[in-house]
């Protein structure tokens, strides 16, 4: 609670002084001094109420913390260990033209070590509290119908906030004519994805009229 309260600046001063005369007016045998401490008191809990008031109402989802980093981005670069990788944005907005999802996608060399970062995204999830769903999702992405396939995802939630994380290995189509031999692994497309659900389903069902 003290921790929050620093957040709010002159509230957690306020809070110690409250507190301090409180501990005093109570160790008095005064009746005034008495009623001054349940004063205090009560001017303490507004205190707190007004401080996690406070907190709640500047707390930002992942969502929007995301937004901000990307917005205006159609395009980012992803570090993985000695590598840079091209990766583009997608930002889905609401009826409102409120960001209800964030998708960074793109393709990379296979020897790049995208199941590491696959790995440390999910552990970064799990520590701000998201769970992971036992059962592997797909996600059929198409965009501008360059990936033909559906992806196999991980999934975490919190809420109605949500990650998914997948790889999925390409193949060199491009081949001679003529060859046999097999396709053989040439690059990994991977599929990034924050969003929102609650923020997806703003949209207010109309009337049908014909």
């Amino acid at each position: 609670m003290a921790q929050n309260l620093k957040k709010q600046g002159i509230a957690y001063p306020l809070y110690c002084i409250i507190c301090y005369y409180c501990i005093i007016f109570n160790s008095l045998a005064v009746p005034s001094f008495k009623k001054a401490s349940l004063f205090l008191l009560s001017l303490l809990f507004i205190v707190l109420g007004f401080a996690q008031r406070g907190t709640a109402q500047t707390a930002k989802t992942d969502l929007d913390r995301l937004y901000e980093k990307y917005k205006g981005n159609s395009e980012t670069t992803i570090f993985v260990g000695d590598k840079e990788i091209s990766a583009r944005v997608l930002i889905n907005y609401n009826a409102k033209n409120k960001p209800y999802r964030i998708i960074v996608y793109g393709e990379a060399a296979a020897d790049a070590d995208l199941e590491e970062l696959v790995d440390q995204l999910g552990q970064a999830k799990t520590k701000a509290g998201y769970k992971r769903s036992q059962h592997a999702g797909a996600v059929n992405f198409d965009q501008n119908r360059v990936y033909e396939n559906n992806i196999q995802v991980s999934v975490y939630q919190k809420g109605t906030q949500y990650a998914k994380y997948g790889i999925k290995k390409m193949e060199d189509r491009n081949q001679l004519v003529g060859e046999t031999e097999n396709p053989h692994h040439t690059s990994d497309f991977f599929y990034f994805e924050v969003g929102d659900t609650a923020r997806k389903s703003t949209l207010k069902p109309e009337k049908f009229d014909f």
